[in-house]
Order: C-alpha cells, then structure tokens, then sequence
C-alpha cells in the first residue's frame, strides 16, 4: 500500500501518532535549541538577553502571517490534489507559494537596518536601554534571514502534505543542531552576545533549508524543481487565499492581542515587560506539541476531503481535539507548579522583584494551553471544509476581540494579574462558544454533506 493510500484506509490513530512523531520530533528538536539557546542569553547576558528575544515574538508572528495563507492554503490542495490524482495541480501550487515567499522575504529583508531600531524601540519602551539595543541586534539578523526562514516553512509544511514528515522533521533537526554549535561558538566563545544568537538562528534556518532543496530535488516527492518556473499565476488563487486567509488573519489578530499585552505593561516598569519576554519566550515553545497536533492532523483530513472519505475526517477531528485537550492539561500544570524553577532556570537574575512577577505570570498566562490545541484543531477543519468564516470567527475572537475588552476591564479590578489572564480567558471563551456554537448547529459543520461542500459561499 502507497503512503498515500494509507492515508484513505490505515486507522486515524495509527496515521496521527505516525505523522505525530516526525511533527514533534522536529518541533522538539526546535525546542531543544531553542531552550539551550535561552539557556546560554539567560545566563550570558542577563534577563535582557532572553527578554530581547521573547518581545521580538509577536513581530515573528506577523512576519509568519505573510507566509500562512500561502503554507496552510497551498499544504491543503496540495492535500487534496494528491488525494483526487491531480499532480499538476499539485505543481502549480508548489511554484506559485515559492514565487510568492521569495518576493516578499526579500523586500522585508532590504528593509532590516532601517526598522530594527525604531522597532525595538516600540516593543521595549525607552526605560531599559540594554533591553532596547538587545532587541534592536536580534530584530536586524532575524528580519535579514527572512527568505529562507519563509522557503524553510513552506517547503516543510509542502513535504508534509506529501506525507514525507520525516524529511520535515531531519531538516528541523539538522537546523537545531547547527544552532546550538553556533550558540555555544558566538555567544559564548566569542562573546557576541544576542546578536550572536540572532545570526547563529539565521544561518541554522539556512542548512534546513538547503536540506528541504535537496530532498525534493532528488525526487521523493510530487514536487519537482526540474520543471520549475517561477510564476505569480495560479489558476486556483482563489480558493487557495480563502483557505489560508483566516490562518493570515489569525496570526495577526494574535500578534495584535500580545501588542497589547505589551503595551499595557509598560506602564508598570522595565521588570513586567522582561518578565512578558520571559513568558512569551516559553509559551512560544511550549505551543510547539499542541502545533504539532495541528500538523499531524491536517493532511489526514485534507487527502480524506479529496477522497470524499468524510467519516475519516470527523474522527480525525475527534481524536485530535481529545488529545490536545490533555495535552494542555499537563502543560498548564507546569505554569502552575514550576514556574520559580523556569523563571530561576532561564532568567539568570537575582531580582526579587522580576522573579515574584515573572512566576505569577507564567502561572495565570499558561492556562491558555487548557484550550489553545482543541481551538488550532477546529480552526483547522473548519478551514480545511471550507467554513472560512468560521474559522475566520475562531481565529479572530481568540487572539484580539476578546483580548481587548479583558484588557479594559480586568486590570482595573486584579492590576497586573488581570493583564496575565486576559490571553487564558480569551482562548477559553473562545473554545466554549465555538463549541457550543457548531455543536448546536451540527449539521452545517459535523456531516458527511458539510465537509464534503467546501464552497466558502455556505461557510457559515
């Protein structure tokens, strides 16, 4: 049996823990560097190390933005195309998305020694200098590396919908790998500090990328770069932009609602917003398994969606969700239980005052991964079925519409407290009405007819 016939009859749950695995592996891998990475700045250079890297978060989230409508829409008829027996299809997308990322990388690229400063300057606020110039050398490598950074994500994501997760998961692996010599190389040996870091990061994207070229170059795949051309024509465009849009949408909707997040705590000092970084930092690298279920399950049910097999995906879906579910469990139980031995493990910093504020802020911010996986997982079938509003609904309510109005209203009863469960509480509501929502109305969404109807123009 092919492996993409397995994906039309092998058990889902064998199918999810096998794309699970190299999804995971490859995100863990990430985490590793990322963590002896954090590590190294904590203990190197200071809470203002790490800080300058956890702030520079949401500003990677809308750099990521520009690349999902074209990762998640192009990884979906990917799906699809191979599924119906569609290869040319499959191609045409293939060279569309790297037209599209190499040209919009490189225009960011060329923009970097211009914005990094006044950028910096935005996300840190003018009361820590060190802070201010830390983040001004990360931002500058990081928005240079731009381009690979981009072809590394949707080539991977590409190769997935191949279903070829290995290869995905030895480039994450090799990039690691790199990254933690060079680590070790810039900012320990030769005292470089975050700029070091930031370049080390660059050049590490770079050898998984390279990897990616190699390996669909030698013909493992359905893509192909010996007949490649490229191109900014695809005949599907349209409904490519209206799968990926709410993924666009999504991720600028929740950069957005941590801009805020930001901003609100400048105003209670230097120590809240390096604690922010600090927080940031981890749930960025915490969010990584919860993605990875998003990963696993996604071209399980795109390959079944092409092979009008509808009952596959609902119990794609349902195991999935399960799964997150106790997932997020376990990781918002170490918010609450270890987060003196994070903030002592990564800070590398004395000060009472940062370490009281960076504990209780992990402890109140990481209940957002109660249900941060089931809300990835239904934004992704519904925009996967075509219910583009809706996941579009998902998406937006989670990340800033509700954002905004507990920023506004809980500080000004629980002070700081309240800025730190503003995020939880939004993906939790999130999560209940959305939930309750399609659940009420189940045969628009949950049916063999609804999944199988993935016109946007009966998405909601």
């Amino acid at each position: 049996m092919s492996a993409s016939n397995q994906l039309g009859h092998a058990p889902v749950r064998t199918l999810f823990f096998q794309n699970y695995g190299p999804a995971i592996i490859s995100l863990l891998s990430s985490i590793v560097h990322q963590v002896i990475n954090g590590i190294i700045l904590g203990q190197e250079v200071g809470k203002d190390g790490l800080a300058a890297v956890g702030l520079f978060g949401p500003v990677v989230i809308v750099l990521i933005a520009f690349t999902l409508p074209v990762m998640i829409g192009g990884g979906v008829l990917i799906g699809k195309g191979i599924g119906a027996g569609n290869y040319g299809s499959v191609q045409q997308v293939f060279q569309f998305a790297t037209t599209l990322v190499i040209l919009v990388g490189t225009c960011v690229a060329l923009t970097a020694p211009f914005l990094s400063m006044p950028l910096a300057r935005f996300l840190a606020g003018t009361d820590n200098l060190i802070l201010t110039e830390n983040l001004a050398h990360y931002a500058l490598w990081q928005l240079v590396g731009l381009p690979v950074f981009f072809l590394g994500m949707i080539w991977g994501n590409f190769v997935r919908a191949n279903n070829v997760p290995q290869a995905s998961r030895n480039a994450s692996i090799l990039a690691a790998a790199v990254n933690i010599v060079l680590d070790v190389v810039f900012v320990i040996v030769l005292e470089m500090g975050v700029e070091g870091a930031s370049i080390a990061t660059s050049i590490a994207l770079t050898c998984g990328t390279a990897y990616l070229f190699a390996f669909i170059s030698r013909g493992n795949t359905h893509l192909s770069f010996s007949s490649f051309r490229f191109t900014l024509k695809l005949s599907q465009w349209k409904e490519y932009f209206q799968i990926g849009i709410p993924s666009f949408a999504s991720e600028i909707a929740f950069s957005s609602g941590l801009l805020l997040i930001n901003q609100s705590l400048i105003r209670y000092g230097a120590s809240a917003v390096a604690a922010f970084g600090l927080v940031n930092y981890l749930s960025f690298l915490l969010i990584r398994p919860f993605t990875a279920a998003m990963i696993a399950a996604l071209p399980i049910m795109s390959y079944n969606i092409g092979a009008k097999q509808p009952d596959r995906v609902l119990e794609t879906l349902r195991f999935s969700v399960g799964f997150t579910l106790i997932l997020g469990i376990v990781v918002a139980g170490l918010g609450l239980f270890l987060s003196d031995l994070l903030v002592e493990l990564f800070s590398g910093d004395q000060n009472v005052t940062y370490r009281k504020t960076a504990s209780e802020a992990m402890g109140l911010y990481f209940l957002l991964f109660l249900a941060a996986g089931p809300n990835y997982l239904l934004a992704a079938f519904l925009q996967s079925t075509g219910k583009t509003v809706a996941s579009l609904f998902v998406n937006l309510l989670k990340g800033f519409f509700l954002v905004l109005p507990t920023l506004a209203v809980l500080p000004e009863h629980l002070g700081m407290s309240g800025i730190w469960l503003s995020r939880a509480l939004s993906e939790i509501v999130t999560l209940v009405v959305v939930a309750a929502y399609t659940l009420y109305f189940k045969n628009r969404y949950y049916t063999s007819d609804a999944i199988l109807q993935v016109s946007a123009s009966r998405n909601f």
